[in-house]
Protein backbone atom coordinates (compact mmCIF):
# COMPACT_ATOMS: atom_id res chain seq x y z
CA UNK A 1 0.00 0.00 0.00
CA UNK A 2 2.71 2.47 1.05
CA UNK A 3 4.89 1.42 -1.90
CA UNK A 4 1.98 1.94 -4.29
CA UNK A 5 1.35 5.44 -2.89
CA UNK A 6 5.05 6.28 -3.21
CA UNK A 7 5.10 5.12 -6.83
CA UNK A 8 2.01 7.19 -7.58
CA UNK A 9 3.49 10.35 -6.08
CA UNK A 10 6.80 9.72 -7.85
CA UNK A 11 4.94 9.23 -11.13
CA UNK A 12 3.00 12.48 -10.64
CA UNK A 13 6.18 14.41 -9.81
CA UNK A 14 7.73 12.92 -12.94
CA UNK A 15 4.74 14.02 -14.99
CA UNK A 16 4.94 17.46 -13.38
CA UNK A 17 8.61 17.70 -14.30
CA UNK A 18 7.97 16.54 -17.88
CA UNK A 19 5.04 18.91 -18.38
CA UNK A 20 6.98 21.74 -16.78
CA UNK A 21 9.89 21.02 -19.09
CA UNK A 22 7.67 21.21 -22.18
CA UNK A 23 6.14 24.49 -21.04
CA UNK A 24 9.47 25.80 -19.73
CA UNK A 25 11.24 25.23 -23.05
CA UNK A 26 8.38 26.87 -24.92
CA UNK A 27 8.25 29.75 -22.46
CA UNK A 28 12.01 30.21 -22.64
CA UNK A 29 11.84 30.43 -26.42
CA UNK A 30 8.94 32.87 -26.11
CA UNK A 31 10.84 34.78 -23.43
CA UNK A 32 13.98 35.05 -25.55
CA UNK A 33 11.94 36.23 -28.53
CA UNK A 34 10.11 38.72 -26.31
CA UNK A 35 13.37 40.08 -24.99
CA UNK A 36 14.74 40.39 -28.50
CA UNK A 37 11.56 42.33 -29.29
CA UNK A 38 11.99 44.63 -26.27
CA UNK A 39 15.71 45.08 -26.81
CA UNK A 40 15.37 45.96 -30.49
CA UNK A 41 12.42 48.26 -29.85
CA UNK A 42 14.15 49.84 -26.84
CA UNK A 43 17.12 50.75 -29.02
CA UNK A 44 15.10 51.92 -32.03
CA UNK A 45 12.68 54.29 -30.32
CA UNK A 46 13.21 57.13 -27.86
CA UNK A 47 13.08 56.55 -24.10
CA UNK A 48 9.75 58.41 -23.87
CA UNK A 49 8.14 56.29 -26.62
CA UNK A 50 9.50 53.16 -24.94
CA UNK A 51 7.92 54.30 -21.68
CA UNK A 52 4.57 54.68 -23.48
CA UNK A 53 4.94 51.23 -25.01
CA UNK A 54 5.72 49.59 -21.65
CA UNK A 55 2.77 51.34 -20.02
CA UNK A 56 0.48 50.01 -22.76
CA UNK A 57 2.00 46.52 -22.50
CA UNK A 58 1.32 46.58 -18.76
CA UNK A 59 -2.20 47.74 -19.55
CA UNK A 60 -2.55 44.72 -21.86
CA UNK A 61 -1.64 42.47 -18.92
CA UNK A 62 -4.27 44.08 -16.69
CA UNK A 63 -7.10 44.08 -19.22
CA UNK A 64 -6.29 40.50 -20.19
CA UNK A 65 -7.65 39.43 -16.79
CA UNK A 66 -10.88 38.14 -18.39
CA UNK A 67 -8.74 36.07 -20.78
CA UNK A 68 -6.70 34.62 -17.91
CA UNK A 69 -9.95 33.85 -16.11
CA UNK A 70 -11.31 32.01 -19.13
CA UNK A 71 -8.10 29.98 -19.39
CA UNK A 72 -8.25 28.89 -15.75
CA UNK A 73 -11.98 28.10 -15.82
CA UNK A 74 -11.63 26.07 -19.03
CA UNK A 75 -8.56 24.29 -17.63
CA UNK A 76 -10.24 23.26 -14.38
CA UNK A 77 -13.41 21.87 -15.95
CA UNK A 78 -11.74 20.31 -18.98
CA UNK A 79 -9.32 18.60 -16.56
CA UNK A 80 -12.38 16.78 -15.19
CA UNK A 81 -13.25 15.75 -18.75
CA UNK A 82 -9.73 14.43 -19.21
CA UNK A 83 -10.15 12.09 -16.25
CA UNK A 84 -13.18 10.55 -18.03
CA UNK A 85 -11.56 10.80 -21.50
CA UNK A 86 -14.60 12.95 -22.28
CA UNK A 87 -13.85 14.80 -25.52
CA UNK A 88 -17.48 15.67 -26.16
CA UNK A 89 -17.66 17.36 -22.77
CA UNK A 90 -14.55 19.39 -23.63
CA UNK A 91 -16.15 20.41 -26.90
CA UNK A 92 -19.29 21.47 -25.02
CA UNK A 93 -17.24 23.66 -22.67
CA UNK A 94 -15.40 25.21 -25.64
CA UNK A 95 -18.67 25.99 -27.42
CA UNK A 96 -20.32 27.35 -24.27
CA UNK A 97 -17.47 29.75 -23.45
CA UNK A 98 -17.10 30.95 -27.07
CA UNK A 99 -20.81 31.81 -27.21
CA UNK A 100 -20.56 33.75 -23.97
CA UNK A 101 -17.58 35.67 -25.31
CA UNK A 102 -19.44 36.75 -28.43
CA UNK A 103 -22.36 37.83 -26.24
CA UNK A 104 -20.35 39.87 -23.72
CA UNK A 105 -17.06 40.51 -25.54
CA UNK A 106 -18.44 42.74 -28.29
CA UNK A 107 -20.15 45.20 -25.86
CA UNK A 108 -16.97 45.31 -23.74
CA UNK A 109 -14.90 46.08 -26.84
CA UNK A 110 -17.33 48.86 -27.83
CA UNK A 111 -17.25 50.42 -24.35
CA UNK A 112 -13.44 50.31 -24.33
CA UNK A 113 -13.30 52.15 -27.67
CA UNK A 114 -15.69 54.82 -26.32
CA UNK A 115 -13.56 55.22 -23.17
CA UNK A 116 -10.31 55.55 -25.16
CA UNK A 117 -9.90 59.35 -24.72
CA UNK A 118 -10.37 59.10 -20.94
CA UNK A 119 -7.89 56.23 -20.55
CA UNK A 120 -5.37 57.94 -22.83
CA UNK A 121 -5.52 61.09 -20.73
CA UNK A 122 -5.01 59.15 -17.48
CA UNK A 123 -1.88 57.46 -18.91
CA UNK A 124 -0.57 60.63 -20.58
CA UNK A 125 -0.83 58.89 -23.96
CA UNK A 126 -2.34 60.92 -26.78
CA UNK A 127 -2.16 58.16 -29.39
CA UNK A 128 -5.79 56.97 -29.49
CA UNK A 129 -5.19 54.53 -32.35
CA UNK A 130 -2.64 52.58 -30.27
CA UNK A 131 -5.26 52.21 -27.53
CA UNK A 132 -7.86 50.97 -30.02
CA UNK A 133 -5.33 48.35 -31.15
CA UNK A 134 -5.01 47.34 -27.48
CA UNK A 135 -8.78 46.76 -27.29
CA UNK A 136 -8.67 44.68 -30.46
CA UNK A 137 -5.87 42.56 -29.02
CA UNK A 138 -7.95 42.14 -25.85
CA UNK A 139 -10.97 40.91 -27.83
CA UNK A 140 -8.91 38.37 -29.77
CA UNK A 141 -7.21 37.19 -26.60
CA UNK A 142 -10.56 36.08 -25.15
CA UNK A 143 -10.95 33.36 -27.75
CA UNK A 144 -7.27 32.38 -27.73
CA UNK A 145 -7.50 32.03 -23.93
CA UNK A 146 -10.46 29.63 -24.13
CA UNK A 147 -8.61 27.41 -26.60
CA UNK A 148 -5.49 27.51 -24.45
CA UNK A 149 -7.51 26.52 -21.39
CA UNK A 150 -8.91 23.47 -23.14
CA UNK A 151 -5.41 22.43 -24.19
CA UNK A 152 -4.13 22.94 -20.64
CA UNK A 153 -6.98 20.86 -19.26
CA UNK A 154 -5.84 17.98 -21.47
CA UNK A 155 -2.23 18.79 -20.47
CA UNK A 156 -1.20 19.43 -24.08
CA UNK A 157 1.69 21.60 -22.94
CA UNK A 158 3.75 20.92 -26.04
CA UNK A 159 0.96 22.31 -28.24
CA UNK A 160 0.50 25.29 -25.93
CA UNK A 161 4.20 26.04 -26.16
CA UNK A 162 4.19 25.83 -29.95
CA UNK A 163 1.20 28.15 -30.29
CA UNK A 164 2.92 30.65 -28.01
CA UNK A 165 6.14 30.47 -30.00
CA UNK A 166 4.37 31.05 -33.32
CA UNK A 167 2.45 34.00 -31.89
CA UNK A 168 5.60 35.56 -30.46
CA UNK A 169 7.50 35.13 -33.73
CA UNK A 170 4.67 36.95 -35.51
CA UNK A 171 4.72 39.74 -32.91
CA UNK A 172 8.49 40.09 -33.23
CA UNK A 173 8.57 40.14 -37.03
CA UNK A 174 5.59 42.43 -37.57
CA UNK A 175 6.51 44.73 -34.66
CA UNK A 176 10.05 45.31 -35.91
CA UNK A 177 8.88 45.74 -39.52
CA UNK A 178 6.22 48.27 -38.48
CA UNK A 179 8.62 50.26 -36.28
CA UNK A 180 11.23 50.38 -39.04
CA UNK A 181 8.49 51.55 -41.39
CA UNK A 182 7.99 54.56 -39.12
CA UNK A 183 4.84 53.55 -37.20
CA UNK A 184 6.61 53.78 -33.78
CA UNK A 185 4.07 53.14 -30.98
CA UNK A 186 1.35 51.98 -33.39
CA UNK A 187 3.81 49.52 -34.91
CA UNK A 188 4.75 48.06 -31.53
CA UNK A 189 1.12 47.48 -30.52
CA UNK A 190 0.20 46.31 -34.03
CA UNK A 191 2.75 43.53 -33.60
CA UNK A 192 0.94 42.43 -30.43
CA UNK A 193 -2.40 42.26 -32.24
CA UNK A 194 -1.06 40.10 -35.08
CA UNK A 195 0.84 37.91 -32.61
CA UNK A 196 -2.38 37.22 -30.72
CA UNK A 197 -4.17 36.37 -33.96
CA UNK A 198 -1.48 33.90 -35.07
CA UNK A 199 -1.46 32.22 -31.64
CA UNK A 200 -5.25 31.85 -31.78
CA UNK A 201 -5.14 30.23 -35.22
CA UNK A 202 -2.47 27.81 -33.98
CA UNK A 203 -4.63 26.71 -31.02
CA UNK A 204 -7.54 26.01 -33.37
CA UNK A 205 -5.28 23.62 -35.28
CA UNK A 206 -4.11 21.87 -32.10
CA UNK A 207 -7.70 21.39 -30.87
CA UNK A 208 -8.62 19.15 -33.79
CA UNK A 209 -8.33 16.09 -31.53
CA UNK A 210 -11.53 16.96 -29.57
CA UNK A 211 -13.46 17.09 -32.84
CA UNK A 212 -12.54 13.50 -33.65
CA UNK A 213 -15.48 11.47 -34.92
CA UNK A 214 -14.25 8.39 -33.07
CA UNK A 215 -16.55 7.50 -30.18
CA UNK A 216 -13.71 7.29 -27.69
CA UNK A 217 -15.92 8.30 -24.78
CA UNK A 218 -18.15 5.24 -25.17
CA UNK A 219 -21.61 5.45 -23.61
CA UNK A 220 -20.85 8.28 -21.20
CA UNK A 221 -23.54 10.94 -20.81
CA UNK A 222 -21.15 13.74 -21.63
CA UNK A 223 -23.58 16.63 -21.18
CA UNK A 224 -24.25 15.60 -17.57
CA UNK A 225 -20.54 15.24 -16.85
CA UNK A 226 -20.05 19.00 -17.44
CA UNK A 227 -21.31 20.90 -14.39
CA UNK A 228 -22.11 24.26 -16.00
CA UNK A 229 -23.81 25.54 -12.83
CA UNK A 230 -20.59 25.05 -10.88
CA UNK A 231 -18.60 26.54 -13.78
CA UNK A 232 -20.64 29.76 -13.67
CA UNK A 233 -20.07 30.14 -9.92
CA UNK A 234 -16.34 29.56 -10.35
CA UNK A 235 -15.91 32.36 -12.91
CA UNK A 236 -16.33 35.33 -10.52
CA UNK A 237 -13.70 34.38 -7.89
CA UNK A 238 -11.26 33.37 -10.64
CA UNK A 239 -11.82 36.72 -12.35
CA UNK A 240 -11.31 38.59 -9.07
CA UNK A 241 -8.16 36.61 -8.30
CA UNK A 242 -6.68 37.13 -11.75
CA UNK A 243 -7.49 40.83 -11.54
CA UNK A 244 -5.63 40.99 -8.23
CA UNK A 245 -2.63 39.12 -9.66
CA UNK A 246 -2.57 41.39 -12.73
CA UNK A 247 -2.69 44.52 -10.57
CA UNK A 248 0.03 43.23 -8.25
CA UNK A 249 2.23 42.51 -11.26
CA UNK A 250 1.58 45.55 -13.45
CA UNK A 251 0.05 48.46 -11.51
CA UNK A 252 3.47 49.84 -10.61
CA UNK A 253 4.43 50.28 -14.28
CA UNK A 254 1.08 51.83 -15.23
CA UNK A 255 1.23 54.24 -12.28
CA UNK A 256 4.91 54.98 -12.96
CA UNK A 257 3.88 56.26 -16.40
CA UNK A 258 1.28 58.47 -14.68
CA UNK A 259 3.49 59.73 -11.82
CA UNK A 260 7.00 59.94 -13.27
CA UNK A 261 8.51 62.09 -15.99
CA UNK A 262 8.96 60.47 -19.42
CA UNK A 263 12.65 59.63 -18.87
CA UNK A 264 12.11 58.01 -15.44
CA UNK A 265 9.08 56.10 -16.70
CA UNK A 266 11.16 54.71 -19.56
CA UNK A 267 13.91 53.68 -17.14
CA UNK A 268 11.37 52.01 -14.84
CA UNK A 269 10.00 50.15 -17.87
CA UNK A 270 13.45 48.75 -18.64
CA UNK A 271 13.97 47.74 -15.00
CA UNK A 272 10.57 46.03 -14.97
CA UNK A 273 11.28 44.06 -18.14
CA UNK A 274 14.65 42.80 -16.88
CA UNK A 275 13.37 41.89 -13.40
CA UNK A 276 10.39 40.01 -14.83
CA UNK A 277 12.75 37.51 -16.43
CA UNK A 278 12.36 35.78 -13.06
CA UNK A 279 8.60 35.48 -13.45
CA UNK A 280 8.79 34.48 -17.10
CA UNK A 281 11.15 31.67 -16.14
CA UNK A 282 9.14 30.38 -13.16
CA UNK A 283 5.55 31.21 -14.15
CA UNK A 284 5.29 28.00 -16.18
CA UNK A 285 5.43 26.03 -12.93
CA UNK A 286 2.22 27.65 -11.72
CA UNK A 287 0.44 26.82 -15.00
CA UNK A 288 1.45 23.16 -14.89
CA UNK A 289 0.64 22.96 -11.17
CA UNK A 290 -2.88 24.32 -11.76
CA UNK A 291 -3.73 21.82 -14.52
CA UNK A 292 -2.37 18.77 -12.67
CA UNK A 293 -3.79 19.80 -9.30
CA UNK A 294 -7.23 20.43 -10.87
CA UNK A 295 -7.19 16.88 -12.27
CA UNK A 296 -6.18 15.47 -8.87
CA UNK A 297 -8.91 17.51 -7.19
CA UNK A 298 -11.50 15.89 -9.45
CA UNK A 299 -10.08 12.47 -8.54
CA UNK A 300 -10.06 13.33 -4.83
CA UNK A 301 -6.25 13.05 -4.61
CA UNK A 302 -3.78 15.40 -2.92
CA UNK A 303 -1.41 17.61 -4.89
CA UNK A 304 0.57 18.98 -1.96
CA UNK A 305 3.75 17.19 -3.07
CA UNK A 306 3.50 18.89 -6.48
CA UNK A 307 3.03 22.27 -4.77
CA UNK A 308 6.17 21.70 -2.66
CA UNK A 309 8.16 20.84 -5.79
CA UNK A 310 6.94 23.99 -7.56
CA UNK A 311 7.70 26.25 -4.60
CA UNK A 312 11.18 24.78 -4.18
CA UNK A 313 11.99 25.34 -7.85
CA UNK A 314 10.72 28.93 -7.72
CA UNK A 315 12.78 29.68 -4.61
CA UNK A 316 15.99 28.29 -6.10
CA UNK A 317 15.56 29.99 -9.49
CA UNK A 318 14.39 33.37 -8.20
CA UNK A 319 16.95 33.42 -5.37
CA UNK A 320 19.83 32.77 -7.78
CA UNK A 321 18.63 35.40 -10.24
CA UNK A 322 18.18 38.00 -7.50
CA UNK A 323 21.75 37.52 -6.28
CA UNK A 324 23.05 38.01 -9.84
CA UNK A 325 20.93 41.16 -10.24
CA UNK A 326 22.40 42.64 -7.05
CA UNK A 327 25.98 41.77 -8.07
CA UNK A 328 25.93 42.93 -11.72
CA UNK A 329 23.02 45.38 -12.24
CA UNK A 330 24.84 47.88 -14.45
CA UNK A 331 26.35 45.19 -16.65
CA UNK A 332 22.98 43.47 -17.14
CA UNK A 333 21.13 46.66 -18.05
CA UNK A 334 23.91 47.85 -20.34
CA UNK A 335 24.07 44.54 -22.20
CA UNK A 336 20.32 44.38 -22.68
CA UNK A 337 19.32 48.00 -23.23
CA UNK A 338 22.48 50.04 -23.66
CA UNK A 339 23.96 52.80 -21.53
CA UNK A 340 20.93 55.10 -21.62
CA UNK A 341 19.20 52.96 -18.93
CA UNK A 342 22.28 52.19 -16.81
CA UNK A 343 21.82 55.16 -14.46
CA UNK A 344 18.88 53.38 -12.77
CA UNK A 345 20.74 50.08 -12.26
CA UNK A 346 20.90 50.43 -8.45
CA UNK A 347 17.21 49.54 -8.30
CA UNK A 348 17.41 46.29 -10.28
CA UNK A 349 18.14 43.92 -7.39
CA UNK A 350 15.29 45.34 -5.31
CA UNK A 351 12.82 44.92 -8.16
CA UNK A 352 14.07 41.33 -8.48
CA UNK A 353 13.04 40.76 -4.85
CA UNK A 354 9.53 42.04 -5.57
CA UNK A 355 9.18 39.81 -8.66
CA UNK A 356 10.46 36.78 -6.72
CA UNK A 357 7.86 37.34 -4.01
CA UNK A 358 5.16 37.79 -6.63
CA UNK A 359 6.18 34.52 -8.30
CA UNK A 360 5.74 32.66 -5.00
CA UNK A 361 2.37 34.32 -4.37
CA UNK A 362 1.19 33.36 -7.85
CA UNK A 363 2.10 29.67 -7.38
CA UNK A 364 0.18 29.52 -4.09
CA UNK A 365 -2.79 31.35 -5.61
CA UNK A 366 -3.01 28.96 -8.56
CA UNK A 367 -2.79 25.94 -6.27
CA UNK A 368 -5.60 27.15 -4.02
CA UNK A 369 -7.88 27.88 -6.97
CA UNK A 370 -7.17 24.45 -8.44
CA UNK A 371 -8.50 23.01 -5.15
CA UNK A 372 -11.58 25.27 -5.44
CA UNK A 373 -10.46 27.44 -2.49
CA UNK A 374 -11.46 30.88 -3.75
CA UNK A 375 -11.52 33.18 -0.71
CA UNK A 376 -7.92 34.19 -1.33
CA UNK A 377 -9.04 35.98 -4.51
CA UNK A 378 -10.90 38.69 -2.60
CA UNK A 379 -8.10 39.15 -0.07
CA UNK A 380 -5.51 39.55 -2.85
CA UNK A 381 -7.72 42.09 -4.62
CA UNK A 382 -7.90 44.16 -1.42
CA UNK A 383 -4.11 44.01 -1.08
CA UNK A 384 -3.59 45.03 -4.73
CA UNK A 385 -5.97 47.99 -4.42
CA UNK A 386 -4.17 49.30 -1.32
CA UNK A 387 -0.83 48.88 -3.09
CA UNK A 388 -2.08 50.86 -6.08
CA UNK A 389 -3.47 53.64 -3.88
CA UNK A 390 -0.17 54.03 -2.01
CA UNK A 391 1.85 54.04 -5.24
CA UNK A 392 -0.54 56.61 -6.70
CA UNK A 393 -0.16 58.87 -3.65
CA UNK A 394 3.49 58.39 -2.62
CA UNK A 395 5.20 56.82 -5.67
CA UNK A 396 6.67 59.96 -7.16
CA UNK A 397 10.12 58.47 -7.81
CA UNK A 398 11.49 55.04 -8.69
CA UNK A 399 12.98 54.83 -5.22
CA UNK A 400 9.61 55.32 -3.50
CA UNK A 401 7.62 52.97 -5.76
CA UNK A 402 9.79 49.86 -5.23
CA UNK A 403 9.56 49.61 -1.38
CA UNK A 404 5.77 49.81 -1.58
CA UNK A 405 5.68 47.01 -4.14
CA UNK A 406 8.02 44.78 -2.08
CA UNK A 407 5.97 45.18 1.10
CA UNK A 408 2.69 44.28 -0.58
CA UNK A 409 4.16 41.33 -2.49
CA UNK A 410 5.49 40.00 0.84
CA UNK A 411 2.05 40.43 2.41
CA UNK A 412 0.54 38.48 -0.51
CA UNK A 413 2.91 35.57 0.11
CA UNK A 414 2.08 35.64 3.83
CA UNK A 415 -1.66 35.56 3.09
CA UNK A 416 -1.15 32.66 0.70
CA UNK A 417 0.75 30.67 3.33
CA UNK A 418 -2.05 31.37 5.83
CA UNK A 419 -4.66 29.91 3.45
CA UNK A 420 -2.44 26.89 2.78
CA UNK A 421 -2.15 26.19 6.50
CA UNK A 422 -5.93 26.47 6.87
CA UNK A 423 -6.36 23.98 4.03
CA UNK A 424 -4.00 21.48 5.67
CA UNK A 425 -5.79 21.76 9.03
CA UNK A 426 -9.12 20.88 7.38
CA UNK A 427 -7.57 17.69 6.06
Amino acid sequence: MILRMFRKKFSECGAFTKNSLFLFVGSMVVGILNYIFHLVIGRQVSVSVYGEAEALISLIAIISVPAATLTMVATKYVAACKVENNKKGSKNILSYLNKKMFKYGIPVFALAVIATPIIGKALNIQNSFALVLIWLSMFLSFFAAINSGVLRGWQKFKDISLSGVWGTIAKLVFGIVFVNAGFALNGIIGGFVLGTLVSYVATIFFLKFINSKKEEYGKLDCDNLVDFKSLKKFILPVFVGNLAIAILSNADMVLAKHNLDALSAGQYGALTIVSKIIFFGTGVLASVLFAMSAENSHKGDSSLHILKTALALVLVASGGATIIYFLYPTLILSLLFGDKYASSSQFLGWLAISVSLFSLANVIFQYLLSRHKTKISYVLLTISIFMSLLIGIFGKTIGTIIPIVIVFQAVSVGIGVYFLLKLRKKK
